[in-house]
């Protein structure tokens, strides 16, 4: 068994993240599949974004970086929202500084379904459920149910997320959807959170990858659970991580050499 490679973002030290054009990348790559970030619009769209807000020195309106965070994604309709360009980082940037292999492109924030469309049906992807408990954030029932009605009778969707309320919701519609459960990286014995998983009936772990230890990994797999880890850029790491189900990574490149 080897682990599926999943591109993180689309792959987000080689292409501009959570992109058309990303996506298309890791499909051509032959990765296994692709993680992305969904959240809900002003007006019910469904799009795909990390950040609650347009990224400063990322996001672009005519032309001009937005210098810090710009509006939320909640506030925006999806005709709204299609103004911006977040294809090309600014030069000098932090954010370019640290994704140095990036080439400036024109990329608009798709929507869920622009990406399904585009990857078909045999390429996996990592649906991450964007919400939280701030007022930044979408409501998670609503993201729920509007990420579930467009990605139903699907079986190449993989529901993760931190917020495990949404993961619940998605469970509720649909008893046979696939869920891993996100971790952050836990400070403590990992025991009750992996037993916490399989008891709200997910199929997964979606794990920080300092927490995929051998022992840890043993503790889900006799729960039942496939256990997944995130983000995954150094080599040591992936060979350590090779009998993982998925790695999911920004470098796909680097592990696809490995495997």
């Amino acid at each position: 068994m080897q682990p599926w490679n999943i591109a993180h973002r689309g792959g987000a030290q080689l292409m501009p993240e959570n992109t058309l054009a990303a996506f298309a990348d890791a499909v051509a790559r032959g990765c296994d599949g692709a993680e992305l970030d969904v959240q809900r619009t002003a007006d019910g769209r469904i799009v795909v974004h990390h950040d609650f807000r347009l990224k400063a020195d990322l996001a672009r309106k005519d032309g001009a970086w937005l210098t810090e965070p710009g509006p939320r994604i909640k506030d925006l309709t999806g005709d709204e929202l299609r103004h911006f360009d977040v294809g090309t980082a600014r030069p000098g940037s932090d954010y370019a500084r640290t994704h140095p292999l990036l080439k400036p492109l024109d990329a608009p924030v798709p929507s869920l379904e622009e990406v399904m469309t585009l990857v078909g049906r045999g390429f996996k992807l990592f649906v991450e459920l964007k919400c939280d408990g701030s007022d930044d954030s979408a409501d998670p029932v609503a993201l729920a149910d509007a990420v579930h009605e467009i990605c139903a009778g699907r079986d190449n969707i993989l529901f993760v997320g931190f917020d495990w309320r949404a993961l619940a919701r998605i469970r509720r519609c649909d008893p046979g959807a696939q869920c891993w459960f996100t971790t952050d990286r836990l400070s403590g014995d990992a025991r009750p959170v992996i037993e916490s998983i399989a008891t709200a009936g997910g199929q997964g772990w979606f794990a920080h990858f300092a927490d995929a230890t051998p022992d840890n990994i043993a503790t889900a797999r006799a729960a039942g659970l496939k256990v997944g880890a995130w983000t995954v850029n150094e080599t040591a790491d992936m060979r350590r991580l090779m009998d993982l189900d998925a790695i999911c990574t920004d470098r796909p490149d680097l592990l696809a050499g490995l495997l």
